[in-house]
């Protein structure tokens, strides 16, 4: 080949549709470099100017510090059957859970002793009235004695005396048999008012001894509320004090509005609270040893709030659709405690922002 050949410096024709490839790729990979991009965080996009858009503004509201105290919902008087003779077990009528009226029989003791007592009793009442009626003969008889001058003033005296002793013997035989009367009556043991069965605390079999308890019960009529107050709180919480007391009935969460009746003068050495204690209402779903929770109040501060209506969520994350500049930014947002239909926000909006309120709930996570 020639130097003066032009056609040897040509491509060949095979390589015009890559260099035509590579001019387009050059064209694109400048173009993407010259193009304005979005901040980091924000998806901005023209609201749809068909949609009627409804908006909401970021509020900051005022709200009361809370302090969570935790306690539990006991009995305001326990209530407690017990024997009050030493007498065995014969039957127990009392199942935990089961509701009682009163004077309803609870526990049957064993009587036969019992019976046997107050008839020994009743024995020494008629040799005791016995007794009374001779001396009292006696005294008859020695007063007329007396006045014919056949006896001493001192034999008077002696027949007097006799039958003081006899009528204070009879006195004596009295009481004797009311007292058995009533131990036979404590064999049976009733309930003293209307209440539910906490627990029964013996078998047939055993043996109860005076004053030992045999059934425990409560009046879910009169329940309150013992809250454990950290010292550093106890100066906010006086007598008079209202509550707002949460106590987990069928899973839910139940408030309960209620008001400080008694406070613990004394701190709990280990624990270092204090105990407080408020009345709760009758509620049937309500029992002893139950957890509770209230909050007790500790100043004010401000908050940002928004709709909850306004929250979608991407998997975890929270966001909203701010209008900014004619625009609607996307914005990943930080929540904090609901308030009714509001909810706090704890970063990622300004106050005096507007987000969109979306209409349809589909979606959302409340």
């Amino acid at each position: 080949m020639s130097i003066g050949d032009k056609s040897s410096l040509r491509a060949p024709r095979s390589l015009w549709p890559w260099i035509g490839a590579l001019l387009i790729l050059g064209l694109l990979a400048l173009w993407l470099v010259r193009e304005p991009k979005i901040a980091p965080g924000l998806a901005a996009a023209p609201p749809p100017a068909s949609i009627d858009l409804q908006t909401a503004p970021v509020s900051a509201v005022t709200v009361p510090i809370q302090r969570t105290v935790v306690g539990s919902v006991q009995a305001t008087v326990p209530i407690t059957a017990a024997s009050r003779v030493s007498a065995r077990v014969i039957a127990v009528y009392a199942s935990a859970g089961q509701r009682v009226r009163h004077g309803q029989l609870l526990v049957k003791l064993d009587s036969a002793d019992l019976a046997a007592q107050v008839a020994r009793a009743q024995g020494a009442l008629a040799a005791a009235r016995a007794e009374l009626v001779r001396a009292s003969a006696d005294r008859r008889r020695f007063s007329a004695l007396l006045k014919r001058g056949s006896v001493t003033t001192r034999e008077y005296d002696g027949a007097e005396a006799a039958y003081g002793s006899a009528a204070g013997a009879v006195a004596q035989a009295q009481a004797a048999v009311r007292a058995a009367r009533a131990a036979l009556d404590y064999s049976t043991v009733l309930a003293p008012r209307d209440a539910i069965v906490l627990e029964r605390m013996v078998e047939p079999g055993d043996l109860a001894m005076p004053g030992q308890p045999l059934v425990r019960l409560y009046d879910e009529r009169a329940l309150r509320v013992e809250l454990d107050v950290p010292e550093e709180l106890s100066s906010n919480v006086y007598v008079g004090t209202p509550l707002v007391v949460f106590v987990d009935v069928g899973g839910a969460p139940l408030p309960m509005r209620t008001q400080v009746n008694e406070i613990v003068p004394a701190a709990n050495a280990a624990s270092r609270t204090f105990l407080v204690r408020a009345p709760l209402p009758p509620h049937s779903g309500l029992r002893p040893g139950m957890f509770a929770r209230a909050g007790l109040a500790q100043g004010s501060q401000q908050i940002l709030t928004i709709p909850r209506d306004a929250v979608r969520y991407v998997g975890q994350v929270a966001t909203v659709q701010v209008l900014f500049r004619g625009a609607l930014q996307m914005r990943q947002i930080a929540l904090g405690r609901p308030y009714g239909a509001q909810i706090e926000v704890l970063a990622g909006l300004n106050s005096g922002e507007r987000v969109l309120i979306h209409r349809n709930p589909l979606g959302l996570r409340q």
